[in-house]
């Protein structure tokens, strides 16, 4: 049995086979079984033991190669969403300096601090399912979510208007690219 392993599946079917051995027989086939299944490589001298054992190692063997199979593929597929998470991730905009013209009404630090908070939750994945969902309406690549935050900046700080929190930012940022979408100016981040 592999490693981390500690099921295994004993088939129904397998009791008309048991169901003609002696109970003593059956009891030895049951020991030898989970011996077996814990890589014990049990051995045994009763024929009748070791020819019913004959037909269920195959079946215990192909059932140990589809575990190990799914639990490859389980182990890939978590790290390909880890890397597509880590694509998708925005670093911190520590260090933009506006080029545009804003009004007196609003700090530019505090739209920055407001959306350096956003981008770090879009980081830890408190928008993933948005984020998903956005991704497959819209139709975009995946990692085009760090140049499009970036352009979202900019409209931030053009818009001169602090959010009250996160969520309202999301909603902004996806009503943005709502609008950018019939622009056609999502092009070059498209499928």
């Amino acid at each position: 049995m592999a490693e981390g392993k500690k099921t295994f599946i004993f088939y129904s079917d397998w009791i008309n086979m048991v169901r003609k051995m002696p109970n003593k027989d059956a009891g030895e086939l049951l020991k030898h079984i989970l011996s077996y299944v814990n890589d014990e490589n049990p051995t045994t001298d009763n024929v009748l033991v070791d020819v019913v054992f004959g037909h269920m190692q195959p079946i215990l063997k192909s059932d140990l190669l589809k575990w190990e199979k799914q639990l490859k593929r389980f182990s890939d597929m978590g790290k390909k969403s880890a890397e597509n998470k880590k694509s998708q991730v925005q670093p911190k905009l520590t260090n933009v300096k506006p080029t545009l013209t804003v009004n007196d009404n609003v700090n530019v630090n505090d739209i920055l601090l407001l959306y350096n908070k956003f981008v770090e939750e879009v980081k830890s994945g408190g928008f993933d399912s948005r984020v998903e969902a956005m991704y497959m309406r819209l139709k975009l690549q995946k990692g085009s979510l760090t140049p499009l935050l970036k352009e979202f900046y900019l409209h931030l700080v053009e818009e001169n208007r602090l959010h009250k929190n996160t969520n309202d930012l999301f909603i902004n940022f996806k009503n943005w690219l709502n609008i950018q979408e019939t622009k056609g100016k999502l092009k070059q981040y498209k499928l």
